[in-house]
Formats: structure tokens, sequence, C-alpha cells
């Protein structure tokens, strides 16, 4: 029977703190060993009898000065990113299809790296709860998934999952199948799976939080938005050329790509019928992204943020992604393509669920953007050059080179950086590919603010990263302070980006 806890991966958290311990212990022996040493040397060399003094200044507050000065300087190198290594990391766009058509007035090119979005709101639906505080608690305490006795492997054996309780899945397949009527018999509601339903179940729970906070938005801008004439568009007193009408809300959802073409129409239009129940005179547009290589959370995030910017007038944007794995079928699947974990198979998947959304405008916006909100930076991607999978050593440089150019294009100090949240999961390989980038990099993070999203909810698929961003920006709001969020989750694809309180590098758009 599997464990109740990962107690392997527990183990490899324990080495990695104890070796962030060693390191500079070993380095302070080191030195005064070495400095002892020479010195003794040099007095028995020199027949000198040392005074009291003597060996206080050369014993003790020599080794001292050495260290300290050790210190500074590091400091120094690390707070200034490498110059050379920003260009080599460019903010990549995601690749999708059906994406809205916008002003062809682009933000200059030079400056794109430097645009933010502001975050107006953001839901989560996950094993832990749905309060984000909660959430980011029980990942920090390092909480594993446990065993549901209502889902069994082969033999008849409880599963370790991460799953949200009260879901009715048969509930919400009579509530798809009576909404969306005539088209339910079409799309044949009946066919969905236990995951699927579930899925976007939990998806709108989070949408529905959202479109509320979008409601909220609209009505805070009050007066500002007002038409001066016919054509005419007024924005914080500035005249926008423009149709007459208020913000349009543009909903992008990222589902996982094993769904049917049939399952992405049934969740895409579920959408539609809830936003349309919400305001029917709220201008939107709903599309659906497949989330596949080059299509993650942290993707759509980032072609979001250039869409907005090409927008002149005012907008609100809710990027959405859900995915589950909590069913029978999809764990016997998992089970005899050698993908559940077990006792036998550490770095199997662990069943989970989740949905996560941000409601995001443009930074620059003054009208909808306050300026306290959340912002979130475009990000950086890559792929590595050999698979995490296979890697004997944990290998950092690339996240490194990521967390650089985010700094230097944020114009940040690496001091500044207080969280890092990543969507690592259980497995040895990313745990501790994200642990030697803070220690490297971020030595000044504590070990209990370095956040492993998927180790505490499980397998979250296509809500893996989206997740752990969404979180990032919990903490970003909560603590005033910048945190790195990571992804971490696929063999070879590496994102970063950046969420905290305004920078100033943020263009003025």
């Amino acid at each position: 029977m599997p464990s109740l806890r990962l107690s392997r991966d527990q183990g490899t958290r324990e080495l990695l703190m104890l070796a962030r311990l060693i390191k500079p212990v070993l380095l302070a022996c080191a030195v005064f060993v070495t400095v002892w040493v020479l010195v003794i040397v040099y007095w028995q060399y020199t027949a000198r009898m040392p005074s009291t003094s003597d060996i206080v200044l050369y014993l003790v507050v020599l080794p001292l000065a050495l260290m300290l000065f050790y210190g500074v300087l590091r400091r120094i190198l690390t707070a200034a990113p490498s110059a050379a290594a920003a260009p080599a990391v460019g903010a990549t766009v995601a690749a999708g299809a059906g994406a809205p058509s916008a002003s062809n007035t682009a933000a200059p090119e030079a400056s794109q790296e430097r645009l933010q979005m502001a975050v107006l709101a953001f839901g989560l639906r996950t094993p832990r709860g749905s309060d984000a505080d909660t959430v980011a608690t029980a990942v920090g305490q390092a909480q594993t998934p446990e065993l549901v006795p209502e889902l069994r492997d082969g033999e008849g054996f409880p599963v370790i999952a991460g799953r949200v309780e009260g879901i009715d899945e048969n509930e919400l397949r009579e509530h798809l199948r009576e909404s969306l009527q005539p088209a339910g018999e079409a799309l044949d509601v009946d066919a969905l799976p236990d995951d699927r339903l579930r899925a976007i179940h939990l998806m709108s729970d989070v949408l529905q939080e959202l479109l509320a906070s979008a409601a909220e938005a609209i009505a805070n801008a009050g007066d500002a938005l007002s038409v001066r004439a016919p054509g005419r568009f007024v924005s914080s007193g500035s005249v926008i050329p423009g149709p007459a009408s208020a913000p349009q809300l543009n909903i992008s959802l990222l589902l996982p790509g094993a769904w049917s073409e049939n399952e992405r129409v049934i969740a895409t239009q579920w959408v539609q019928q809830r936003v349309r129940e919400g305001d029917a005179s709220q201008r939107w547009h709903v599309d659906c992204f497949k989330s596949e290589d080059g299509v993650s959370g942290m993707a759509l995030l980032d072609r979001i943020s250039l869409s907005l910017h090409r927008e002149q007038r005012p907008a609100l944007w809710i990027a959405l992604a859900a995915d589950s794995s909590v069913s029978e079928a999809r764990i016997a699947r998992w089970e005899s393509e050698g993908l559940l974990y077990s006792t036998a198979r550490r770095n199997g998947r662990v069943p989970g669920e989740a949905a996560a959304g941000l409601l995001l405008a443009r930074g620059g916006d003054a009208l909808l953007a306050p300026a306290d909100a959340v912002r979130l930076s475009r990000g950086a991607s890559g792929q590595r050059e050999a698979s995490a999978d296979t890697a004997r050593t944990p290998d950092a440089s690339l996240l490194d080179r990521f967390a650089q150019h985010l700094l230097a294009t944020s114009a940040l100090e690496t001091a500044q950086v207080d969280w890092v949240v990543s969507d690592a999961d259980h497995r040895t390989s990313r745990v501790t590919e994200v642990a030697k980038l803070v220690q490297e990099r971020l030595p000044h993070v504590p070990f209990e603010n370095n956040l492993s999203v998927c180790a505490t909810l499980g397998h979250l698929g296509a809500a893996a990263d989206m997740s752990a961003v969404a979180l990032a920006c919990h903490l970003a709001a909560r603590d005033a302070r910048h945190v790195l969020a990571l992804s971490v989750q696929d063999a070879h694809a590496r994102t970063a980006l950046l969420a905290g309180p305004a920078s100033p590098a943020s263009p003025a758009t």
C-alpha cells in the first residue's frame, strides 16, 4: 500500500535544508583553519612569541574579517545580474489559435520585455481549500496528498490523491444538460468523464469569483467610463477614439490537451452561459486553448500581456486554467501506462485537481488598475539542454538566467525577492532544481519560503503553473514584496515570471 506521506521527498527537503546549514559552517571552519596554520607557521619561522593581543588579532579577528569581506563581495556580485546573460533570455509569446483581433498599435519593441499587467483579483480552488493563505500555509508546511478511500488502484488499495471534497459529478452533468439545451444533446454531455466534470466544476467556482471582481472594477471606475461624444471614449479625463461602450471582458480558458474537441466546446459554452447569466449587457469574448508544448499557463499570460498593451481602450482579461485527474478511469489508465505513483514507482504521478484564474488589466491603465495592485512581469521561457528526468545532478543554470533577466528588466535587486513559488511536485529532480536556484541565486530566501505547489496538491496538469502564479500573486499582495514564480513540470521547458508591487520599469502605457 502506498505510504501516507511521500517520505522520500520529505527526506530530500530535509537534506537540502541541512546542506544549506552545513555549507557556511564548513566554509567558516576552512577559513579559520587556513589562517591559523599560516599564522602559526609564520610565528615558528620567525621565532616570535605572540602576545595575547596577537593571538586575538590574528587567530580571531583576521579570519572573521576575511569572512565578512567574502560575504560583502558575494552580495555585491549577486545583486548585479550579469549584463551578458540577460539579453540571451527573451520573453516568449504563447502560440495559440483563435485570438481576438486587437489594435495594430504595438508598444515599442525595446520596451516590450518591461510590460507589466495589473492583477486585480485571483481565484483558487484546490484540495487544500480556496483561501490562498490557507493553501500557502499547507504548501509551506510541505503537507502532501492523502489516501482517498473512494479511489482504488488495480489491486484494490486506496490511492494517494489531492481531491476536492463536495463535488457531485452527476448533479453537474444534469445541470450542463439543461443549461446547454438545445446544444446539450449534440455535444453529448452524458459522455463527459468524471474528471472532466470535476475540472469544469472547479473552473466555474473560480469564474464566478472573477466575474464579480470584474463587475466591481468597472463599477469603481464610475463616471470615468462615460461617453463624451459619438465614437469618443473618455478614460481618466483623456479622450480616446473607440466605440462608446464599457471595456470588453476577454476570457481565455486553458484546458488539458488530452480533452477532446467536444469536451472543450462543452466547457467553453458553459463559461459563455455563466457570463451571459451574470450580466447580459457586458461585452465579452471567450476563447479556449489546449495545454500542450508551448502553451502553458505562463505562456498564455505572456500572450495576454501583449494583447492588453496593443489595446488603446481600457480592457479586462480573465485567464483561467483547470484540470483534474481524480477519477477511477484516469487512475486505471495511469496505472496501465506505468504513470501512477506507488511505493515501487516514486516518480509516478499523484492524482490531483485544481482551478486557478487571474483578472488582469494593463499595468499602466489608470482607470482600471489601482496603484497598489500586484504587477505581473512578462515571462522568460526556454528549453533545458538535457531532460530533467534523466539528470544525475540538479542543473538550475537556465532558471538562474531567467531570474537574472527578470531582475534586470524590472530594475530590482536580488534581495527584493522574498518568495519562490513553483509548480514542482514530489519528484526529487524538480525539487532539487528549484532548491539549487534558491541556494545559489537567492540565498537570503528562507527554506520555508520556497513553495512547491504540486508536492502538496498533486498532479495539476493544465492548472499547475497558473496555480503557482495565483499563489505568487497572493503572497506579493499580502507582503508587498516580489515573488519569483517558476514552471518546472516539463522535462525540458522552463518558464519564470515575477509578481510584486509596481516596478519603476513598467512603461506608462
